[in-house]
């Protein structure tokens, strides 16, 4: 795997963040858990007290319990876009991504104003290694949304595992024009240029751009090897 794909790699971990907020808080959550069991006993026929019953639970990790107060949500409320939502990215979780595509789908189909499902659509495409329809699932999130951060990004990634790279490029730029400081833009960007193009200029600053920014960026020894080799170059 050359190293300007570093990126796809950790993919799954960019998607997943999204999905799993923050699960550091547990003691929150906790909390949270308590406060929506009290709301679903209070309110038995509510579909949302069961999603946010489900969304606490999820966020501790608890994923079959999420997925059972999902599925109760769409027995009060079977046009319940959310409940689509949060049960696609439980079954991410759990491993079955073709559900979870299903799910944003279906989703889509009851709420089109459901927007992040085609975020977490890109994802799960892109982890099932169908490319093409992973990126168009980002293409209409960018269309909403044009100056989400990461985005472009992730699209770049997308355009990299196809080979490509002059997609990947403009994706790219559009990104570092959004977030200046995103090291992974750079760091893309920077193995592109010289990796493809063998544009040894531009490959220089957006690397060093990236190992200024961040000092914990991936694989950044080897990154500085590269530095190295490209300044001793003609």
């Amino acid at each position: 795997m050359k190293p300007h794909l570093i990126e796809i790699a950790v993919f799954a971990a960019v998607i997943g963040l999204l999905s799993a907020g923050a699960y550091s808080r547990n003691e929150l959550w906790n909390d949270e858990i308590a406060l929506w069991t009290d709301c679903v006993k209070k309110s038995p026929g509510k579909a949302r007290p069961n999603v946010n019953l489900g969304i606490a639970y999820f966020s501790t990790g608890a994923y079959d319990k999420s997925l059972e107060m999902m599925q109760k949500a769409l027995q009060i409320d079977p046009a319940y876009g959310q409940a689509y939502y949060n049960l696609g990215l439980v079954y991410q979780k759990m491993g079955d991504l073709t559900k979870a595509i299903a799910m944003e789908k279906k989703a889509l189909e009851v709420n089109p104003a459901l927007d992040m499902a085609y975020y977490s659509l890109a994802g799960f495409y892109f982890e099932s290694g169908r490319y093409e329809e992973s990126a168009e699932a980002f293409q209409k999130f960018l269309k909403i949304y044009p100056y989400f951060p990461e985005v472009h990004n992730l699209l770049a990634v997308v355009y990299m595992a196809q080979k490509k790279f002059d997609k990947a490029v403009r994706e790219l730029e559009w990104e570092i024009k959004i977030s200046p400081t995103y090291s992974l833009a750079h760091l893309n960007l920077g193995q592109i240029y010289w990796y493809e193009f063998q544009n040894k200029q531009k490959a220089l600053y957006h690397l060093k751009m990236a190992l200024m920014l961040d000092p914990l960026l991936p694989n950044r020894r080897e990154i500085r090897g590269l530095v190295r080799l490209l300044e001793g170059l003609p």
